[in-house]
């Protein structure tokens, strides 16, 4: 036999030692094999794209006019965000903010004068519709729509930019969710005994039968002098009657038709209850020769229970003066609607003249100077500052979704509403009745508006 090989021989002895010891463990059962867990895979994150370099713009002024200053003056913490977006824009861009204060009525003409000479006064104006109309049909005005692909801008506040036409014409952030109601006494309605408009509100039965029920009831003789001395509403006359017009799912002009609608079936059945109420019914107080100041003062006097207007009235008109207990709610529906409405009867917004460079980079720039992060905020915070309570604040809010903008029927400007305040100011006092006034207007009105249309600048008043 040969001999071994030490090699061989370790080898062997070291196999011999393993199955000795597997033998004795557990009994002699078979070890269970660990097998290692897999590595986790390293998951490489793509590296972030970093942000494209804004244009550099060269130092360039961006001038933005209103009709007032709107420089912000860093005396309050919204005109202190302002100034940091101003700077962050002015950094960004290589630019510099200028706002000009331009007269009002100078305005259109100012900007239509400065494109034709191939030279706009201003990168970005801001502008009531009326002027809009005039400016966006005689083609002084930058089409915007291609710039607005990636924007915070709500769509339907960018729609309403089209002035119911193809193109974007102007810039506006947000609309508030609503700007007006009717505000309602609450003294008045408590000593009466009768249920006030925010209790029929929450009960889903505040209309214009309720309306009039609760106005019919407050219209009382209190010092028994045989004159009426409460009234249930007070108002003027063409304020009543756009709101009543909207309740009803009415328009007074049709943005995208261009034409006037104050003669159709909801919009007269609006007015001829608006002539209901001065006439028969006879609730609303008669003003003393101012339609509009008297109303706001006769409800700060509590004279009257009820008063329908905007919240931004409030400030300069109720604020300080108020002498009772008083809220807010929204317009009351009519019979046929299934929602509140709050009508937009004209605007401002922002717009580019025609032959401004760089249009493209101006609209960001305008983007970023809007604090769209603190709107809502800012809007509560000022409604804190001017409405009574809790509830008024959240139907200013529209917190719970009740009312709806309406949209499409903008009439600023194109002296439609002249036409129809000329019949409301008549059947006031029994003078006319509203299908009568109507038939006598329409036309005028259509050829007020179609005048406006065809690009015609309105010339600067005295």
């Amino acid at each position: 036999m040969k001999q071994l090989k030490p090699m061989l021989i370790v080898f062997l002895l070291a196999v011999l030692m393993i199955m000795t010891a597997c033998s004795g463990n557990n009994g002699g059962d078979t070890p269970e094999v660990q097998t290692p867990e897999p590595e986790a895979p390293v998951v490489t994150q793509p590296a972030e794209e970093p942000e494209p370099a804004a244009p550099d713009l060269g130092g360039r002024e961006i001038r933005i006019s209103h009709w007032w200053d709107a420089t912000p003056a860093g005396d309050s913490e919204a005109d202190e965000l302002a100034r940091e977006r101003i700077k962050k824009v002015e950094e960004k861009y290589n630019v510099k903010i200028k706002y000009l204060n331009t007269e009002y009525w100078s305005t259109s003409e100012k900007l239509s004068s400065s494109v034709m000479a191939n030279d706009p006064f201003a990168e970005i104006v801001r502008l009531p519709d009326g002027f809009i109309w005039g400016l966006m049909n005689g083609g002084f005005l930058m089409p915007l729509e291609d710039y607005l692909k990636d924007t915070r801008v709500a769509q339907d506040v960018i729609d309403s930019m089209r002035f119911g036409g193809e193109h974007v014409y102007g810039l506006e952030s947000w609309y508030n969710p609503n700007d007006s109601g009717m505000f309602y006494n609450k003294r008045i309605f408590k000593e009466a005994g009768l249920e006030d408009p925010q209790q029929l509100m929450d009960k889903d039965n505040w209309n214009w039968t309720t309306m009039l029920d609760a106005a019919k009831k407050l219209t009382v003789d209190n010092n028994g002098d045989g004159k009426v001395d409460q009234h249930g509403l007070a108002g003027a006359h063409y304020v009543i009657s756009e709101l009543l017009i909207a309740s009803n799912g009415g328009r007074i002009f049709d943005e995208t038709t261009k034409k006037v609608v104050f003669d159709s079936p909801q919009a007269i059945e609006a007015l001829n209850f608006e002539y209901d109420l001065y006439n028969t019914h006879k609730v609303i107080k008669e003003n003393e020769g101012n339609d509009w100041e008297d109303p706001a003062k006769y409800f700060a006097e509590g004279k009257i229970a009820m008063y329908p207007g905007g919240i931004w009235e409030i400030e300069g008109r109720l604020t300080d003066k108020m002498q009772d207990e008083w809220g807010y709610v929204y317009f009351p529906k009519s019979p046929s609607s299934s929602s509140y409405s709050d009508p937009i009867g004209q605007t401002a917004s922002y717009v580019i003249p025609k032959g401004v460079k760089d249009a493209e980079v101006i609209v960001k720039i305008w983007e970023e100077l809007q604090d769209f992060d603190n709107w809502e905020s800012n809007r509560q915070l000022s409604l804190e500052n001017v409405l009574p309570d809790e509830t008024s604040i959240a139907n200013a809010m529209n917190e719970e979704g009740k009312v709806q903008r309406v949209f499409g029927g903008r009439f600023g400007g194109l002296g439609v509403k002249d036409q129809l305040d000329s019949v409301t100011g008549k059947f006031v006092k029994g003078e006319i009745t509203p299908s009568t006034g109507v038939a006598q207007v329409i036309g005028p009105a259509q050829a007020a508006a179609d005048k406006v249309l065809s690009g015609e600048i309105e010339e600067k008043k005295e």
